[in-house]
């Protein structure tokens, strides 16, 4: 890369560019090197710590077993029974697709708006096969067995434990099996 005159010389098709620019206005070529950006792939491990971190992922554990965790959750109000996934973030709350709201456990349903549940209330997540619950800032909170929940700090809840949102309770069972089922269950119906 060259300069002449205070300007940068595009070194690809010769066209004169303003000093700190980053790429040339003519040909898009990356200045500061003088050829164009390239990203250099990541070495392949074959072994080691990222190999454990990925077998734990996919619900192996460290003997070889398939392990399977599935979180069945009961409305207290209308007795209806949801399985959530646990390989993804479950967002709790009430639908609004006017707004881009399409929560995994949506307590429309159930009355939400009457029981006072928050469009985007709660998370729900599993990390190292732990549960945890998560108050998005809700207008009525969240409550863990009867105690309120800081917004954005995870809770672990257990099998047996009781979640309310606002004022809708849910009853809580966990099963952690070996070679179980596989549960990946997306939205639900009424």
């Amino acid at each position: 890369m060259s300069q002449k005159g205070g300007k940068v010389v595009c070194p690809s098709c010769g066209a004169d560019n303003l000093p700190g620019t980053l790429f040339c206005v003519q040909c898009g070529t990356y200045l500061p090197s003088g050829g164009p950006l390239r990203t250099e792939p990541l070495p392949e491990q074959d072994d080691g710590p990222q190999s454990a971190l990925r077998s734990r992922h996919d619900g192996v554990d460290q003997e070889g077993a398939k392990r399977s965790l599935a979180i069945e959750v009961t409305v207290q109000n209308t007795g209806r029974v949801v399985l959530l996934s646990t390989d993804r973030e479950n967002l709790v709350g009430r639908l609004d697709s006017a707004h881009g709201i399409f929560p995994e456990l949506d307590m429309t349903v159930d009355g939400g708006l009457e029981e006072g549940v928050s469009r985007r209330h709660a998370r729900i997540y599993t990390r190292d096969s732990t549960c945890f619950v998560e108050d998005l800032d809700s207008t009525n909170g969240s409550f863990l067995n009867g105690e309120r929940i800081t917004p954005y700090l995870p809770y672990a809840f257990h099998d047996g434990d009781e979640l309310t949102f606002g004022s809708l309770q849910l009853r809580i069972r966990i099963d952690n099996t070996e070679d179980g089922p596989q549960t990946a269950v997306g939205p639900q119906t009424a």
